[in-house]
């Protein structure tokens, strides 16, 4: 019995694959999920990045400005109206506060303060979050003289008559109501992309697990190379007529085709079963199957072209796609991450194929928009480098006949 137990013990040793799975795989996910979900138990609270846009310009809003960005709970990033809207719309932002002009004279009346935040509603919860941080944030900068001021001159307009003793106590009560927690100063959310027919948690279900799967797909079909390998079939078609680099464009081919077709077969699906409007803007989605479609496909044969057995893919594809899925969107929404992973996001084809189906089933760009086009851009650089570097890897690793 002992011999048997270490015997496999050995066995499972020897086993490369079977030790990465077991061990390595697992501690890359905890140390993902653990990071993007708040990191060591002991840690201090992470300052939100908030785009703020300053229409005053006078002494008043340049102080409030300040005093935001000396809280820990704010990292301000200043930039002109818009600038800010453009962050929203390319989703490199979630919300902008705007101070609108008036706000310095607001101020120094007593008045509300004209104060907007522009968002995107695709991320509603995240900017629900920090709306409440404003509101704290506003309310100990400014105190609630503002809002009582307008609490009294309301009261006062509906009751002109009233004797000038009772009215002050009702004024001293008035102030004191707003002593409170509960007391938040108005700041009107205003959403930047209106409220469309697709749900953006339907949007991220659907293009974040497309994309992942995909991956996945496209690992086991670039492997299928190294088995022609190891079968002699690759052997077989050296000897014929055809250029060696044929093999692996075809390779390159079929997989781009069975790609596409993955892709559309998957948001067909997300159409008859959830509603999902595929046919709102039939031009920008078939560019950005067919750009996701590219990018994927090439990752699948570069992973085969570098890897020297189907098992070494395997181990190492598992791996590779599982960070990137969970760094890049696919499997946490980016806002629940710290900053610095979120712009770790950028070097993943996760990250570029589902904000560019975000820009088709909820921003709603046309094809031509510069930010749409830009995420197209990405993801066709992102295929061709690696084709190219997969065809220096195959002729260096798969066609060394043994």
């Amino acid at each position: 019995m002992f011999r048997i137990a270490i015997k496999d013990l050995k066995l499972f040793a020897a086993d490369k694959r079977a030790m990465l799975l077991t061990f390595l795989l697992p501690i890359a996910l905890i140390s993902l999920f653990a990071m993007a979900f708040g990191g060591s138990g002991k840690r201090e609270s992470r300052p939100m990045e908030l785009v703020v846009a300053d229409e005053d310009k006078t002494e008043h809003s340049r102080n409030m400005i300040s005093r935001i960005d000396s809280l820990k709970e704010f990292e301000v990033v200043l930039t002109a109206l818009d600038t800010a809207e453009r962050l929203i719309k390319k989703g490199d932002a979630n919300a902008a506060l705007v101070l609108h002009r008036g706000f310095g004279d607001s101020i120094t009346k007593d008045a509300l303060l004209p104060v907007e935040l522009k968002y995107d509603a695709a991320r509603e919860m995240e900017t629900g979050i920090l709306q409440g941080a404003l509101a704290g944030a506003f309310m100990r900068i400014t105190g609630n003289k503002s809002m009582i001021a307008q609490a009294i001159r309301n009261f006062d307009a509906q009751n002109p008559g009233m004797d000038s003793a009772v009215r002050g106590m009702i004024h001293q009560q008035i102030a004191g109501n707003f002593q409170g927690p509960s007391s938040q100063p108005v700041i009107t959310a205003t959403p930047l992309v209106a409220e469309k027919e697709n749900s953006p948690g339907l949007v991220q279900a659907v293009a974040g697990t497309a994309i992942m799967m995909l991956l996945f797909s496209v690992a086991g079909m670039g492997a299928s190379l190294l088995d022609e390998k190891q079968e002699g079939t690759l052997k077989k078609l050296l000897y014929s007529p055809m250029h060696p680099n044929n093999i692996l464009y075809g390779k390159m081919l079929s997989v781009n085709i069975l790609s596409i077709i993955q892709l559309i077969v998957l948001f067909l699906f997300a159409w008859l079963v959830f509603g999902l409007n595929i046919f709102q803007n039939i031009p920008s989605l078939a560019l950005m199957i067919l750009a996701t479609a590219f990018a994927c496909s090439s990752f699948g044969v570069f992973l085969a072209s570098f890897a020297k057995s189907r098992s070494q893919v395997q181990g190492v594809s598992t791996l590779i796609i599982l960070t990137m899925s969970a760094v890049g969107g696919s499997m946490i929404p980016l806002f629940v991450m710290p900053i610095w992973m979120q712009k770790m996001a950028v070097i993943s084809v996760n990250y570029w194929g589902i904000q560019g189906f975000y820009d088709i089933f909820w921003r709603m760009l046309p094809v031509t928009d510069p930010v749409f086009l830009t995420r197209i851009a990405v993801l066709i650089a992102i295929g061709i480098v690696l084709n190219l570097i997969s065809v220096v890897l195959y002729k260096k690793n798969v066609l060394q006949i043994a």
